[in-house]
């Protein structure tokens, strides 16, 4: 009994200096960590939106949080554009320098129809535009993605802030090997002040001062790319997992509920006086080529423009790039294509709609097509000395800058 007691009290000993040594760390890492957040401009969302207004080019790209609707909203309200694009990650290829007007990419805030409505009545709460392009994902219009398109949801939020879990981070990722002891270490010189966030301040990744994002990292060959070859896109459709998910024997598709849902926000749009130009947004050739080896398995994207005509809406279908004159080369993954890609989306839209060219630069379009083919990224030597390299190893020639 004696000895019980006495591993009792030994045990409860440990456990008090364990303690006392996670109280110590937490007291002297606790303000390293936040002054180095501050440093680094992990959750600098007003001093990143403060410069991008202003005009600097700044990148914002942060590691805390990717959940980034407040970043945009306080972006889109301090430039107040005249023309904005929102949709999911798929439209953040769209670039300010395409615009003749004031312009602000919402792009990534819209996952599924009910955050795409609240985000759009927070964007309309602060300042209405005189146009919006819409880009729809084809997975949007499946119960299997978000099963009541109707659903009241506010806009998401982000966690940009010194509490608990983002204070953290910083050793977390050291433990990882994301940033080196070098990297931690600096508080006085080793930070960029136009480059918000570890990413930016690591690679140029993240949002441009338009709202647009940039995959600097990857295509410079500074990061491996995640979707190499567009393997994981792939396997995501030869096993129906994810945004790729199959039909169900016998579905709707698109699910008539959720053609109405956008119907309804379409609508909304329109009746307020805005100007809206929907597309379908692309696919890689590989990754379209095995989804049309099971055709029948992706309804909700073959008839997706045909049943969207059904309900009024005229968006123009850019799921094959070879249409737009687009290829693997200008793809950054297997479903989102690169800046020139999307340069060539509004070329075809202007086309199409010709009110689009009272807000499009079709010189600087055209211009981009012309020396730019092939490429996902156009050089600009304020984001990044380095060359586009041939990161997906399609033998895809690139020009040295």
């Amino acid at each position: 009994m004696l000895k019980s007691l006495n591993n009792a009290a030994f045990i409860w000993r440990y456990l008090k200096v364990l303690l006392l040594l996670a109280a110590i760390g937490l007291v002297l890492v606790a303000p390293y960590t936040c002054l180095w957040l501050y440093k680094s401009g992990d959750v600098a969302v007003e001093r990143a939106v403060r410069a991008q207004s202003s005009g600097t080019f700044a990148v914002f790209g942060s590691g805390v949080s990717q959940d980034f609707v407040d970043y945009k909203l306080q972006l889109y309200e301090a430039v107040k554009p005249d023309i904005a694009v929102i949709g999911s990650s798929r439209v953040m290829q769209f670039r300010g320098s395409s615009f003749r007007q004031s312009y602000v990419n919402v792009g990534g805030t819209a996952g599924n129809l009910p955050v795409l409505r609240s985000t759009l009545e927070a964007m309309l709460r602060v300042h209405k535009p005189r146009a919006v392009i819409l880009g729809l994902d084809f997975w949007w219009f499946m119960p299997q993605w978000n099963s009541n398109p109707f659903e009241e949801v506010p806009p998401t939020s982000g966690s940009y802030n010194y509490g608990f879990e983002s204070l953290k981070k910083p050793l977390a990722w050291l433990l990882n090997g994301k940033i080196s002891p070098a990297e931690l270490a600096p508080l006085w010189g080793g930070f960029s002040d136009t480059r918000f966030g570890i990413m930016a301040q690591q690679t140029d990744d993240g949002f441009g001062p338009d709202g647009s994002w940039y995959y600097t990292g990857e295509i410079t060959g500074r990061r491996h790319p995640f979707d190499f070859q567009f393997h994981d896109t792939i396997r995501r459709v030869n096993h129906g997992i994810k945004a790729f998910f199959w039909a169900k024997t016998g579905q709707q598709a698109p699910a008539a509920d959720h053609l109405d849902a956008l119907s309804e926000i379409y609508c909304r749009i329109k009746a307020r006086g805005i100007e809206v130009y929907v597309f379908i947004a692309p696919l890689s050739e590989r990754v379209l080529t095995a989804m049309r080896e099971r055709e029948a398995s992706y309804p909700h994207l073959f008839n997706l423009r045909n049943a969207l005509l059904e309900r009024g809406i005229d968006a123009l279908d850019f799921t094959d790039p070879k249409v737009l004159g687009s290829g693997d080369c200008e793809f950054v993954d297997g479903f989102h294509g690169g800046e020139v890609t999307y340069v060539r989306i509004l070329r075809a839209m202007a086309e199409r709609w010709p009110s689009l060219l009272t807000y499009v630069n079709m010189e600087r379009i055209d211009a981009v097509i012309r020396d730019w083919n092939g490429h996902a990224l156009v050089y600009d030597e304020r984001l990044t000395n380095l060359p586009e390299i041939d990161f997906m190893r399609w033998s895809c020639p690139k020009r040295n800058q």
